[in-house]
């Protein structure tokens, strides 16, 4: 997936599914509300009205369900409607794993997201999750090619609008974020040491127009921070404390977002003799 372009789009336009397989993807309430003139362009003619109303009833999400509706060129998903404690009305928990397993190979694709406007970013950001761009593996010319996939949100519910310009290039930037998180995170410790990942904050420091604010080593016990010395002060990379300041125009409040990176902990490691 690390050389997968991923955007959204208010429409992903029409395609026979052999040019370009799609999945249809949402809780099974809200796939019954989609009218067959909003997908069939992406369907037709190899899918008939008749087909995708079956497959849509041949659905038993438990938790979820897929159904082929053109070998594997056009697929919809559905997932589970029900809320616990352990998951949130879009389930996006589910969305990663379902466009991991569900959603056709090629070098174009479509992910046609059916919800409520309640669960557009998180939907999005579940969809970004599946597609992480750290990877390991070979370079050849062939892993190396770009694929593309389009996501199509389709509202259903009240607040059934297309989204606007504006709300697109959100999602863009969230998926964009959530990807360099997954990499970061999926980026083995002996890489990733706290020099690296001071060069990752500096990279999007750089991108913003921010300079970090880094404090580092002995400074570190000096002003006070003893928890993240104390950690990381026999660490071959010393700890480190990075600060990313910004203060738009007109701003009344303050917000602060604190994050913890550990890039090698042996918290949860045993290491005993028999």
């Amino acid at each position: 997936m690390a050389n997968v372009v991923l955007e959204f789009k208010a429409s992903a336009g029409d395609s026979e599914p052999p040019s370009r397989p799609v999945l249809i993807v949402g809780q099974q309430s809200n796939l019954q509300q989609v009218n067959w003139s909003q997908v069939k362009g992406k369907l037709q003619p190899l899918v008939s009205k008749e087909v995708w109303q079956a497959a849509l009833k041949a659905l038993n999400p438990n938790p979820t369900d897929s159904c082929p509706l053109y070998l594997n060129h056009a697929t919809v998903a559905a997932l589970p409607s029900r809320v616990s404690r352990h998951n949130s009305p879009s389930s996006a928990h589910f969305l990663s794993r379902l466009v991991r397993s569900c959603l056709p190979a090629g070098n174009t694709r479509c992910i046609v997201m059916v919800c409520e406007r309640s669960d557009v970013f998180a939907s999005s950001c579940a969809i970004s999750r599946a597609f992480p761009i750290f990877s390991r593996r070979s370079s050849s010319s062939r892993r190396a090619e770009k694929k593309h996939v389009t996501v199509e949100f389709l509202i259903v519910g009240q607040e059934s609008s297309a989204l606007g310009v504006a709300e697109l290039e959100c999602l863009s930037n969230a998926a964009d974020g959530v990807r360099l998180a997954a990499r970061i995170v999926d980026t083995p410790c002996n890489e990733m040491n706290t020099d690296h990942f001071l060069d990752e904050i500096k990279a999007v420091g750089t991108e913003l127009g921010i300079t970090p604010v880094i404090i580092r080593g002995e400074e570190l016990k000096q002003r006070g921070f003893g928890g993240i010395y104390g950690v990381g002060k026999a660490a071959e990379h010393p700890p480190a404390l990075a600060v990313l300041s910004h203060t738009p125009n007109g701003a009344t409040q303050t917000i602060a977002w604190v994050g913890k990176g550990i890039v090698y902990d042996t918290g949860g490691l045993s290491i005993k003799g028999k």
